[in-house]
């Protein structure tokens, strides 16, 4: 039986409500439980720390923060332990960041919209075509911009923003088009995250855009609700998005990364020397996945060829002179004045 486009809408509608609903539910569950854990944990028993996130198990991430746990069990001697809970096992990034802030969860490591919902002035962060490299991105980060970002984050959310983890340059992908111009995406029904950068600066592009959770991405996807997206090769491949994208453009339009996000109950609930030994886990976890990435980027090009992916060169200078030229007006009103040319002025510490 072939499906209306409607009714698809709707369906898909009606799974999001019932996936948040029932997120939410498991979320709530956890606020009981770490109230009962607070007040009979066994003096003997190592805290607990709670690490949610969407990628899958199959994800680079997802090994990093096996790492990550076993790192902080070898630094405290035991005295912590880290539980795990990858594939959007208790929702999606937007709950997942609701979660940090009810201490629900301890630590997220999440994509860049928890910029846009708390910092919106900071969107930049996520435009394409702003970073040259991932040594650009660090310089900013560590400087006076990123320390203002986090700084603002903490006063308002009480999150705090740990070095990145590279993610790979993000690529277009299509079901059945190239797109070699900003021309070709007119008309496209491309999925973007749920951010107003995104959904801005691709409109500026020419494409349709539909923003949609990341968990209902696939099933969009195949369904025909939206014809392409763009993500990092890592993610297009662990996802298996190859099933249903013909096309992987070489667009490279945003130097991507997660973030690790340490929300107030873990600020709260360990003592400074339990912190540093979670610090110090973090840190290697963060060296070795971006190590990782940087090594992997051809591995998973390769593995998508063979997937059947047909990658497209393209000439991004006029995707990128459309960026630079009319998204800063566009933002005008949102982001922080002259925070966009800081950072495309800043150059990297020889």
């Amino acid at each position: 039986m072939k499906l209306s486009r409607a009714s698809v809408n709707h369906s898909l509608e009606q799974s999001s409500q019932r996936f948040h609903n029932a997120s939410l539910w498991v979320l709530g569950s956890f606020v009981l439980a770490l109230g009962i854990v607070g007040c009979n944990r066994p003096t003997d028993a190592p805290k607990v720390i709670r690490l949610a996130y969407t990628p899958g198990p199959s994800e680079l991430l997802h090994r990093a923060a096996v790492r990550f746990a076993e790192r902080v069990q070898q630094e405290s001697g035991g005295r912590l332990s880290v539980r795990l809970y990858p594939g959007g096992q208790l929702g999606n990034e937007r709950e997942l960041t609701e979660g940090l802030k009810l201490r629900c969860i301890d630590l997220t490591v999440t994509g860049l919209a928890i910029i846009g919902w708390y910092a919106p002035e900071y969107g930049m962060f996520e435009v394409p075509f702003l970073w040259r490299d991932y040594e650009h991105l660090q310089q900013v980060w560590n400087g006076p911009v990123g320390e203002e970002l986090r700084r603002v984050m903490q006063q308002r959310a009480s999150i705090r923003l740990m070095q990145p983890w590279f993610r790979g340059p993000r690529y277009l992908t299509t079901t059945s088009r190239k797109v070699l111009c900003p021309e070709d995406l007119k008309g496209l029904k491309l999925r973007v995250p749920e951010l107003e950068v995104y959904i801005k600066t691709w409109q500026l592009f020419g494409a349709n855009v539909t923003p949609i959770p990341f968990t209902d991405m696939f099933m969009a996807l195949k369904l025909g609700v939206v014809d392409g997206q763009e993500n990092p090769l890592a993610t297009i491949y662990a996802s298996h998005l190859y099933e249903t994208q013909k096309y992987v453009m070489e667009t490279r339009h945003l130097i991507s990364f997660y973030v690790p996000a340490i929300g107030p109950r873990l600020q709260r609930y360990l003592t400074p020397e339990e912190q540093a030994w979670v610090e110090r886990a973090l840190d290697d976890a963060t060296r070795w996945h971006n190590a990782e990435v940087l090594r992997a980027e051809a591995e998973y090009r390769e593995k998508l060829e063979a997937a059947g992916v047909t990658f497209v060169p393209i000439d991004p200078e006029p995707f990128r002179r459309l960026a630079q030229e009319h998204l800063p007006p566009l933002f005008a009103h949102v982001w922080k004045p002259g925070v966009y040319e800081r950072i495309l002025a800043t150059h990297e510490v020889k």
